[in-house]
């Protein structure tokens, strides 16, 4: 291999360098242990399995090639340990191991196994700078509009139910039913151009309302309500039909419709959720990534975390803490986006010792979104006094505690006679009734110092010359939508999706490390020749 390639690969580097990257006395915990298989011949070494998981991840493969790979590729089998004449497995080995690897915690335990290898080498330093960013995932599912989800719902449930009692199904069947499941459900096939939807939509509901009580009915085999896909069947019609009084269902309005977070967007995978950002609208799942980027070391990916699409980044901040808290990899900096930023995040980031730099959310309200009307930053709060100063110079009445919406905060009255005669009162409160007295509510004190100082700081060159690396988590999604494929989940179910992200995540480590311990690495790119030029005379920017 030596001669057929002098500088390696870099899987081989990586060999070289660190040697076993996952070592079996790594899967002795009593979590773990169970990813020895305990059924039929003795079972292969997880270590190994897994580190060809990040092998498939990192050339994109499937298991057919993967296995193949690890049979005919000579860099794979020094990476592995294994003799160049040993045989591979058969690809089913792969998706098992997979399945044993996605309950639970087990795949963040094998990142964290890699990165912990990886701080001993001196590769990964605690207390450094981490940085954090989501992007979007596609679910590996058709994407439906309201009506081919209900009757593509309707025809999985009776596809699932005709391969058990066949018989039982066909006593059910009516004229119509072939042409509207006996098929993949497609609306231009159903429903005239042009056509509103609403009637059919409505049979639909009145077929799976009819299937439905007859599972009701049935005694010769009452399990039959416990199969999964009629337990999705009646989520689904809870969420878009209406029971009338005399049991006819009725199609549901938009506007009657619950929340993105809890509705089913497909009956192959009930966890997708539809989220839109930035004008782009998906079904599927977000994924977090954090990595390193302190300047002297490679950049290298720390902790993954997988959440329906419609969770906010925000939820996600304190939860990637505390899990870097808990493997003591908690980072001195972490580099974030607005997104990730709320009062309750720095101040939990606080207590865990750790700098949360990112912008501060500017104020809400109605005045925040009106220029030259006051907010709460044109006001002075004296803490030691308990009392707030309004722009005019007057002094409210001694601060109240209380909470809104399951949050604490603190409520500065004004007094009337203040507020009725004062000149600037338009750009202070819209109401028009003159008995009506500006009420100052702000967060409490720790929150609110906390938030305030931060927007100070934030205006400073020294803080944005901090932020600045926080750019390149950018690049990183790009590395891992392009080269791994991120962006598209090849399982369903956010168990699975998350383990995919996870191996992902270790194979860009592995290919950053090849880059790293490369002793000849790629000359860098160069610019064309239009941006040659303009360097030459000065004229970057």
């Amino acid at each position: 291999m030596r001669q057929a390639c002098p500088r390696g690969t870099a899987v081989t580097r990586v060999r070289d360098a660190l040697g076993e990257l996952f070592r079996d006395q790594d899967f002795l915990s009593d979590d773990l242990r169970e990813m020895f298989s305990e059924l039929g011949r003795p079972a292969l070494s997880p270590a190994k399995l897994t580190m060809v998981l990040v092998l498939q991840f990192l050339e994109n493969l499937t298991d057919r090639e993967t296995v193949q790979a690890v049979a005919l590729r000579l860099d794979w089998k020094y990476a592995l340990g294994m003799d160049p004449g040993e045989p591979a497995f058969d690809a089913s080995v792969l998706s098992e191991f997979r399945d044993r690897i996605s309950q639970g915690d087990r795949v963040d335990r094998l990142l964290a196994v890699m990165v912990e290898r990886l701080r001993q080498a001196g590769l990964v330093r605690r207390g450094g700078r981490q940085r954090t960013d989501s992007t979007h995932v596609l679910g590996a599912v058709r994407q439906l509009s309201r009506f081919e989800l209900v009757a593509e719902t309707l025809r999985a449930t009776l596809e699932q139910i005709a391969a058990i009692v066949p018989d039982w199904v066909s006593g059910l069947l009516e004229p119509g039913w072939d042409r509207r499941y006996g098929r993949r459900v497609e609306a231009f096939r159903l429903v005239p151009k042009g056509a509103s939807v609403k009637p059919l939509a409505e049979q639909v509901g009145a077929d799976g309302r009819k299937l439905l009580a007859a599972i009701d009915d049935e005694t010769a085999w009452p399990w039959l309500g416990e199969l999964p896909a009629v337990q999705v069947l009646r989520r689904v019609w809870d969420q878009q039909y209406t029971c009338l009084p005399e049991g006819y269902p009725r199609w549901r309005e938009s506007a009657e419709l619950e929340e993105a977070a809890t509705e089913v967007r497909s009956p192959y995978d009930t966890e997708t959720r539809h989220s839109g950002k930035r004008g782009m609208e998906w079904d599927g799942y977000k994924t977090h990534v954090t990595e390193t980027c302190d300047p002297d070391l490679p950049h290298l990916v720390t902790h993954v975390a997988d959440t329906p699409a419609t969770d906010p980044d925000v939820t996600m901040t304190t939860a990637i803490e505390h899990d870097l808290v808990a493997r003591e990899l908690a980072p001195g900096e972490h580099l974030v986006d607005m997104g990730y930023t709320s009062d309750e995040a720095r101040l939990e980031a606080q207590r865990a010792g750790i700098d949360l730099v990112g912008p501060v959310r500017p104020s809400g309200g109605r005045n925040a979104k009106n220029s030259g009307m006051f907010t709460i930053a044109d006001f002075h709060i004296d803490w030691e006094s308990n009392t707030a100063t309004c722009p005019q110079g007057q002094t409210s009445r001694p601060g109240r505690p209380g909470t809104a919406s399951g949050r604490p905060h603190v409520r500065f009255p004004f007094t009337v006679a203040d507020c009725r005669t004062c000149p600037l009162r338009p750009r202070c409160t819209r109401s028009t009734d003159p008995d009506h007295a500006r009420q100052l509510i702000v967060p409490p004190r720790e929150r609110h110092e906390l938030r305030h100082d931060a927007a100070v700081e934030q205006q400073s060159d020294t803080w944005r010359a901090r932020y600045r690396a926080r750019a390149g988590i950018e690049g990183t999604i790009s590395q891992l939508v392009r080269s791994f494929g991120a962006r598209r989940t090849r399982y369903t179910g956010l168990a699975k999706t998350h383990t995919q992200h996870v191996l992902t995540g270790m194979a860009c480590n592995l290919a950053r490390l090849g880059d790293w311990y490369d002793p000849h690495p790629k000359a860098p790119r160069p610019g064309t020749r239009v941006r040659t030029l303009c360097e030459a005379r000065g004229l970057t920017t």
